[in-house]
């Protein structure tokens, strides 16, 4: 069978030949241990340069940990209720006068997390080495570790969403543990939402066996995107980027509006700044903001840094390739979730260390070695997995 033809040559995306010795190692058992050892190195690297990032909104996570063990839950059960999961995950580490081992129960988390992506991966390829490979690029990838060593969100949403995710996946019902640590992602950030409940949607859709159920997943997710946009409390402050048409958050290109707004959603912030911009050109806002979120690199950035990141762009073609050449169901989860929270990417802001991006990294490594292997020869899973 003659391999399927790409617009970029396959040289610039893998050598095929390396890509299949390069699973016979990856196979071994072995291999997952020495990829832990030199994912902690790679940690203790960039705790020996960077420490611990614990001011800003890490004061915030554990000054309400410190409320709490007073008895006080007004922060807990108000501000901070969007992200009460990883609040509770810090209270054991605060109430004993010392949050930064968090990190160490974040990079455990992590490593789980990682395996769990192999495991993911190998359902959906029936290859281990494929499944080391993706544990691989998720433990080595700057841009997500970096956040390993931060007590902030990031990391914790991150891990305990690829578990769900990976879990929700597997056959058969949703069982206790998917509907615990879906809990815990709705809890640990905002935008949990746009994850958990499209998975649910598409568990739903593939058990019952639903004609045109790429359709009603559709659906279903722009219902859920729907709500994410009208849904209420939202402060001022986290409105105003979007109201004034932020690309960045925080560093306005004057694309739009700066006079002042009244709203407590996203769709309010949306339609002030609608009335205020050509349709044209809030149509090309909203495609700088998603491709600003898809971009990895920063202008305020060193080189050094922008280089250390720069492999990941590699991701993108082969997951596209993926995205293009597979059918498999679980193909159209992870498309679903991507284009979702793209678009809401899209609606609202950037940020402007591209952090936003690091929740939806596992899924695009993923697709990317999903594609990789698929391009190298590997079988496809049947249709209808």
């Amino acid at each position: 069978m003659d391999r399927p033809q790409l617009l970029i040559t396959p040289q610039l995306l893998l050598d095929i030949a390396t890509l299949d010795r390069l699973l016979v190692p990856l196979s071994h058992p072995s291999a997952r241990w020495v990829i832990a050892v030199l994912h902690l190195l790679f940690l203790t690297a960039l705790f020996s340069r960077n420490g611990i990032l614990e001011d800003k909104e890490a004061l915030k996570y554990v000054g309400c940990a410190q409320e709490v063990l007073r008895g006080d839950l007004t922060d807990l059960s108000g501000n901070y209720l969007k992200y009460a999961s990883y609040v509770v995950f810090l209270i054991p580490f605060v109430a004993i006068g010392s949050p930064e081992p968090a990190v160490l129960a974040q990079i455990v988390l992590g490593i789980l997390a990682a395996w769990a992506l192999a495991q993911w991966t190998r359902r959906l390829t029936g290859s281990q080495g494929a499944g080391t490979m993706a544990m691989t690029v998720l433990l080595l990838s700057y841009p997500i570790q970096q956040w390993a060593l931060a007590l902030y969100t990031e990391y914790f949403f991150t891990s305990i969403l690829l578990l769900f995710l990976e879990r929700i996946s597997r056959h058969g019902r949703p069982d206790k543990w998917s509907y615990l640590l879906a809990l815990i992602a709705l809890t640990a950030r905002p935008v949990g939402l746009l994850f958990v409940f499209p998975a649910f949607i598409w568990k739903l859709l593939v058990n019952d066996g639903a004609r045109h159920w790429k359709g009603s997943l559709t659906l279903g997710s722009a219902a859920v995107l729907l709500l994410a946009i009208l849904l209420p409390g939202i402060e001022h402050p986290q409105l105003a980027p979007i109201a004034e048409g932020h690309v960045v958050a925080g560093i306005p290109t004057n694309n739009g509006p700066t006079t002042e707004f009244e709203g407590s959603n996203i769709a309010s912030a949306q339609v002030h700044l609608l009335r205020n911009m050509p349709f044209s050109d809030w149509l090309g806002l909203t495609m700088e903001r998603m491709t600003s979120f898809f971009t990895l690199h920063r202008p305020w950035y060193s080189n050094a840094h922008n280089m250390l990141i720069a492999p990941l762009y590699a991701l993108y073609p082969l997951a596209l390739f993926a995205v293009f050449r597979r059918t498999d169901r679980d193909r159209d989860l992870l498309i679903q979730i991507s284009f979702t929270y793209a678009v809401f990417i899209g609606l609202t802001h950037d940020e402007w260390s591209g952090r936003f991006l690091v929740p939806l990294l596992p899924t695009i490594i993923l697709l990317a070695v999903l594609g990789a292997y698929q391009w190298s020869g590997g079988p496809a899973p049947p249709e209808g997995r």
